[in-house]
C-alpha cells in the first residue's frame, strides 16, 4: 500500500511538472491588434536568440477583435487621438504560466495557458466579456487571484460609436484554477459618462497594480489625474481618490486644446520597495514623481526632464532604473532611480525607423533587454513603421544597442500592448 501510495504521489507530481508549465526566458508576445476584420485579433509570439534577435514564435488567435483603426490626424488631434492611449494591454501572471490579452474592439479578455516552449493554448471559454466596453488595460492583484480590468469605452471608430453615451468603468473578476474569468459582484466602478472627444473627457488607461497587491492606479489621461483603487479580500474593487495632475506643470501644446490646464497623463509604474509612483507628463515632456500611503492617497513631489509625449513607462527589477517611451520623439529615456524621490535623466536613446509612433514597452524577467512596440500612427507614415524593436541593456542599466526591429505586418490596424520573459 505504501509503494502504490509513493508511486500515485511520483506520478501526480510528473504530472504537475508536464502540465504547469511557463513562458520560457527569452520569449515576447504582442498583439496583432487586428481591427479592420472582426474576429481576426491575435497574440504574436516572438523568441530572442543569444544576439537579441528574433524569431517568430506562433500567432495566437484571441477569439476577438482588436482596436478599430484610425490614423491620428495631426490637425484634429481631439478628434482622432486616444483610441490607443492604454497600457498593459497584454500581461503574463507572475509565475509566466497565463497570458491575458485584450479584445478592445468585442469587448471581452482572452485568457491562455503558457506552454513549455512559449506557444499558448486557450483556456475553455475563452474570452471572457469584459464587463464593460473597450478593454484597454489589465493587472493582477491578489497574488494573481483577481483580474483588474479597465474598460475605456472609446474606440471610435467603431462602428456606431457614440460619444455622448460613453460610459468607461473599472471592474474585476475572479481568475479560477482553470483560468476561467468570474465577475466579481459589486465590484464595476463607473469612470464618467458621455461628453466630447479629446481633454476634459474622461480617458482610463491604466490598471497599475501597486507591489502590496491590493492597491490599483490608473492614468486617467484626457481628465488629467490619477486615480486610486483598492482591491479587498473578496476581489471587490472600492474607489480611494482622485489626484489631478498639477497646474504648476502645465505646459499648452499647440496643436491640442486643453480646457483643464493640467497636463495630460499616460503611463504609470511604481517603485518595487519606496511608496513611489511615476507618471508620463504626455507633452510637457516630463516624468512626474508622486508619494502615496496604506490608503491610497496621491501627492506630487516634482518633475523631471524626459522627452516630448513620454506615455508608457517600466523598470527594472531594482528599482534603480525607469525606463520612458516618448511617442512624438521615437526615443526611451533611462531615468536613473537610485534615489526614488529624486529621479536623473541619464540617457535617451533613438528608435530606428520612423520619427514617431513608439507606443509600450516591456522588460524582459532578467533585466537585459527591453522591447517596444511602434506603430504606422499617422496616415503619411509607412506600414513598416509597425514594428516590434528589441534594445540590449548594460550592466549600468542604460541602453547599449538596439539588436533587432521586427516588422508586424498588419496594417491598416496598429499592433499594441507586449510582456516579456
Amino acid at each position: 500500500m505504501i509503494n502504490k501510495a509513493l508511486q500515485m504521489l511520483i506520478a501526480i507530481g510528473i504530472f504537475t511538472i508536464f502540465t504547469n508549465a511557463q513562458a520560457p526566458h527569452g520569449v515576447v508576445y504582442i498583439e496583432s491588434n487586428v481591427g479592420h476584420i472582426a474576429g481576426q485579433n491575435a497574440v504574436l509570439g516572438y523568441k530572442r536568440d543569444a544576439a537579441g534577435r528574433l524569431k517568430p514564435l506562433g500567432k495566437f488567435p484571441t477569439g476577438g477583435t482588436g482596436v478599430h483603426p484610425i490614423f491620428i490626424d495631426l490637425g484634429n488631434l481631439a478628434g482622432t487621438l486616444g483610441p490607443f492611449d492604454s497600457d498593459q494591454n497584454i500581461i503574463l501572471s507572475s509565475d509566466g504560466r497565463r497570458l491575458f490579452a485584450v479584445n478592445s474592439g468585442s469587448d471581452t479578455i482572452a485568457v491562455f495557458d503558457v506552454q513549455s516552449d512559449g506557444d499558448l493554448i486557450p483556456v475553455k471559454g475563452s474570452p471572457f466579456p469584459s464587463g464593460g466596453t473597450d478593454p484597454g488595460s489589465l493587472g493582477l492583484a491578489d497574488d494573481d487571484r483577481i483580474l483588474v480590468v479597465v474598460n475605456q469605452d472609446y474606440d471610435i471608430a467603431r462602428p456606431g460609436f457614440d460619444v455622448t453615451r460613453r460610459s468607461p468603468n473599472h471592474t474585476t473578476f475572479r481568475i479560477e484554477g482553470n483560468g476561467r474569468l468570474m465577475p466579481i459582484t459589486h465590484s464595476t466602478i463607473a469612470a464618467g459618462l458621455g461628453g466630447t472627444l479629446g481633454p476634459g473627457n474622461p480617458l482610463p488607461s491604466q490598471a497599475l497594480v501597486a507591489p502590496n497587491g491590493s492597491t490599483v492606479f490608473d492614468a486617467d489621461s484626457f481628465g488629467a489625474e490619477v486615480d486610486s483603487f483598492r482591491v479587498d479580500n473578496s476581489g471587490r474593487l472600492s474607489f480611494l481618490e482622485t489626484a489631478e495632475t498639477p497646474a504648476s506643470e502645465f505646459v499648452p501644446f499647440p496643436l491640442l486644446t486643453n480646457p483643464l490646464a493640467r497636463p495630460n497623463v499616460l503611463g504609470l509604474i511604481a517603485h518595487p520597495t519606496a511608496s513611489v509612483l511615476y507618471a508620463g507628463f504626455v507633452f510637457e515632456g516630463r516624468a512626474g514623481v508622486y508619494t502615496y500611503d496604506e490608503r491610497g492617497r496621491v501627492r506630487f513631489v516634482r518633475s523631471v526632464n524626459a522627452g516630448i509625449g513620454i506615455c508608457w513607462l517600466t523598470r527594472n527589477a531594482a528599482g534603480t532604473r525607469v525606463y520612458a517611451v516618448n511617442t512624438l520623439v521615437n526615443t526611451v529615456s533611462v531615468l536613473d532611480t537610485s534615489d526614488p524621490l529624486n529621479p536623473v535623466n541619464v540617457q535617451d536613446f533613438q528608435l530606428a525607423g520612423p520619427t514617431v509612433g513608439a507606443e509600450q514597452i516591456a522588460i524582459d524577467e532578467g533585466g537585459e533587454y527591453l522591447y517596444v512596440v511602434s506603430q504606422r500612427a499617422t496616415a503619411d507614415l509607412p506600414p513598416e513603421a509597425n514594428a516590434l524593436h528589441v534594445l540590449r541593456l548594460d550592466s549600468d542599466g542604460k541602453i547599449a544597442e538596439q539588436t533587432d526591429r521586427v516588422v508586424v505586418p498588419v496594417d491598416p490596424s496598429l499592433p499594441q500592448g507586449v510582456a516579456a520573459r
